[in-house]
């Protein structure tokens, strides 16, 4: 992932920011040496001092998640010159995540790129993730399945429907089209030789579940939602298997997909049935 990648990153994760004294919205993307990337912002407090900063809020999700090693931090706002990290957020970052490289953004797109120990040259303690008493060891007898995993779209939906209700009865006929991250576009490498392909999703407008639904093509009869394709699941992710019409770079024009305008997309598959 390149740092203008990251730095979109970050200025998207703005939109989360919880922000109303100070009306200042940061955001902070955070990349794994694994290429996993993790978003902040500031979420702000009555009590001033209990503010937290966007880039401690993605170091702590990454090392929660648990991530140990990574590459770089993005920071941005609406300010110029582009905003640089607190002393606060510095020493957490030297702790946490060592000397990564810090890009710092705005959203006139003037970027500035330095070292974390260029901008902190005598931070306090050392890196001590050796001295943690949460071991590896300890980590794999607890359930860590049921620590909630984070995921990163590869790309979004493009068509006219704002809202499921608009989503018309033959969408089966109809044109969506699906934008991959620029920096995916490899990964679309013989696409084109498939009829159909399976595309994973998150129904972000979705929210709460039930564990019985009605399954419309079984005459409303009740299912539990494991057997059924309800929208609201206690995992918003669906499966949708299009037609593949066209492939311009990485921009995918399908037919038949039953989702919105927006949905962010997490991967594409082929569909192994048309072997």
């Amino acid at each position: 992932m390149n740092n203008e990648t990251l730095i979109r990153a970050a200025r998207a994760a703005r939109s989360r920011a919880y922000a109303p004294y100070s009306k200042f919205l940061v955001g902070a993307a955070l990349l794994t040496e694994d290429g996993t990337l993790f978003t902040g912002a500031n979420i702000e407090n009555a009590s001033y001092g209990m503010t937290v900063c966007a880039e401690r809020t993605a170091v702590w999700n990454a090392i929660h998640a648990g991530h140990r090693k990574f590459k770089s931090i993005a920071v941005a706002a609406d300010c110029s010159p582009p905003p640089s990290p607190c002393g606060a957020c510095r020493q957490v970052l030297w702790e946490l995540a060592g000397n990564i490289d810090v890009i710092m953004g705005n959203l006139a797109d003037e970027t500035e790129k330095m070292t974390l120990l260029e901008l902190l040259a005598k931070p306090f303690g050392t890196e001590n993730w050796a001295e943690n008493p949460v071991s590896r060891e300890l980590e794999a007898s607890e359930d860590l399945w049921r620590i909630p995993v984070s995921f990163h779209p590869v790309g979004y939906v493009v068509n006219d429907y704002n809202v499921p209700q608009t989503i018309p009865d033959n969408y089966k006929e109809l044109l969506s089209k699906i934008i991959i991250d620029a920096d995916m576009e490899e990964g679309l490498y013989r696409l084109d030789e498939e009829k159909n392909i399976i595309v994973i999703s998150h129904l972000h407008k979705a929210a709460g579940y039930t564990l019985k639904d009605k399954r419309s093509g079984r005459g409303n009869e009740v299912y539990g939602v494991f057997a059924c394709r309800a929208p609201l699941r206690p995992n918003a992710i669906a499966q949708s298997v299009v037609e593949l019409v066209d492939i311009d770079r990485n921009i995918l024009t399908v037919k038949g997909l039953d989702l919105i305008n927006g949905t962010p997309v997490l991967d594409l598959k082929t569909d192994y049935r048309n072997k």
